[in-house]
Order: structure tokens, then C-alpha cells, then sequence
């Protein structure tokens, strides 16, 4: 039996179904080929997972990745790998070095820097990165959707921000007991690196406008964590195994 674990790697802004079934297809236990293709995906299998692919040039199908076997409640994503270098790479590395049962990340740069049409998914309330968050919320309402993000440091207003190397929230000004756990334990596994809670210890960067979550809060279900790493800390993590481990262990404690 299919179980979820999907690698998004890649924006889709316009899709010729609708966003209901969009939903449905990402909430299917199985995935199969004559859906894929309704979405204007191809399907193919490498080695534990099941892969689906928007090939077109610029392409905004995305790319899917399912893994086989059972699988914590866990969605990791990056809709600005392109920007927010790295944060791909996280998602994908917290995928195989963890029982995540799902994670996505956009290769359509927010900017047209990579000669495509500009696109900011986390901020497309129809786009199949949101469609992607409700229908893993709809499989598993009881799990967690983590986004990655980048920041600079040098463009906070406040220097408790500027110093920081992540910053947690859920997308409201109430952060709730699951998403303090969270911040605690990440705390923990990547001190001496300094974690921030939103707003309680910043007012910024608290993705009070972001989409995905701003859609799993209106429809309720899987819960929404958006995670702000600093450059330093990205490039640390990807350096360094444990360190990443450590971050891992910490997103499928929130979502178990």
C-alpha cells in the first residue's frame, strides 16, 4: 500500500483542473498514472518512491515524491527555493533522513530570475501548493504542514531579530501550546544557535498573511508551522548531518 511521503519541486500557478480536485488527488492514499496526467504530470518509480513530473519547460505542474510504507504525519515545504536558498535542500534532506510523509518545494524562482513567470506560492491562494496543503491536511487532519524559509539577517528592524538564527511562528499572534513545544525543542537541538518565538520574543517575520497557512486555519485539520532560517544556520545544517538530524527529530516530534 502507497503511503504519503511527496517532494514538491516545483511552483504550479494554472492548472486545467479544478482546485477541488486538485485537493482530492493530493488526499488519495494511491496515486495513479491517468490522475497524474490529468494534472499534466508524468509518473514514473525510482527507487522507494513514486515520482510525478510537470516536463514542460517552465512548468508549473510541480514534481511529486511518494514514498513507500508508513510515515509520520509530516509535511515539510520551501515555496521560495530559489530565494530563500537552501530551504530545498532542507526539505528534501528532512525527507530522507526522516519517516516526514510528505515535502515540497517550488522551482519556479518568485522573482523570474530563472527566466520564467514570477511566482510567489505562498502567497497564491488557488495554487496547487495550497492545494497540496489541504488535501495532505484532508489524508491527515491531525498532522503538521512546515514550511522553511529564508531570511537576512541585515534587513531586520530590531537587532534581536538581525541576531537571530530562526524564528517560529504559526501564522497568528497566537502561537498555541504544539507550536511553543516546537520552538522549545528546536531550541534545544540547535543551541548555541538563538531560536525566536512570534510575537512573543519578535514582531517580525510572523506569516500572519501567508497562504497555505492562512487555508489549513479557514478549513481546519493538519496545523501550520512556518519556520524563518537565518543563512548562517541553513548552511550549517547542510554541512552538518547531526545538526540536521537534530532539526528533523524536532518537526516529527511536533506532527507525531
Amino acid at each position: 500500500m502507497i503511503r504519503w511521503a511527496i517532494l514538491m519541486l516545483s511552483g504550479f500557478s494554472a492548472c486545467a483542473c479544478s482546485s477541488e480536485k486538485a485537493r482530492g488527488f493530493f488526499a488519495q492514499e494511491a496515486l495513479q498514472e491517468r490522475d497524474a496526467a490529468n494534472l499534466g504530470l508524468t509518473r514514473t518509480e525510482e527507487d522507494k518512491f513514486i515520482v510525478m513530473r510537470d516536463t514542460r519547460h517552465c512548468g508549473d505542474g510541480g514534481e511529486y515524491r511518494l514514498r513507500n510504507g508508513a510515515a509520520v504525519p509530516l509535511a515539510v515545504t520551501a515555496p521560495h527555493a530559489f530565494h530563500d536558498r537552501g530551504t530545498g535542500e532542507l526539505a528534501m534532506g528532512i525527507l530522507l533522513r526522516s519517516r516526514a510523509a510528505a515535502a515540497a518545494q517550488n522551482t519556479v524562482a518568485r522573482d523570474g530570475s530563472d527566466g520564467c513567470k514570477a511566482l510567489d506560492v505562498a502567497r497564491e491562494d488557488e495554487h496547487l501548493f495550497t492545494q497540496f496543503a489541504l488535501g495532505f491536511s484532508d489524508r491527515f487532519p491531525d498532522g503538521l504542514v512546515v514550511q522553511l524559509h529564508g531570511f537576512d539577517g541585515a534587513r531586520r528592524s530590531t537587532a534581536r531579530a538581525e541576531e537571530a538564527a530562526a524564528i517560529v511562528s504559526n501564522g497568528t499572534p497566537s502561537p498555541g501550546l504544539d507550536t511553543l513545544d516546537l520552538a522549545d525543542c528546536l531550541s534545544r537541538a540547535l543551541a548555541p544557535h538563538a531560536v525566536l518565538l512570534y510575537p512573543a520574543e519578535t514582531n517580525e517575520l510572523g506569516a500572519e498573511d501567508n497562504a497555505q497557512g492562512k487555508a489549513l486555519r479557514k478549513e481546519g485539520g493538519a496545523r501550520f508551522a512556518h519556520i524563518e532560517l537565518s543563512a548562517d544556520l541553513r548552511e550549517a545544517m547542510i554541512s552538518d548531518e547531526q545538526l540536521l538530524a537534530s532539526f528533523a527529530a524536532c518537526l516529527e516530534e511536533a506532527a507525531a
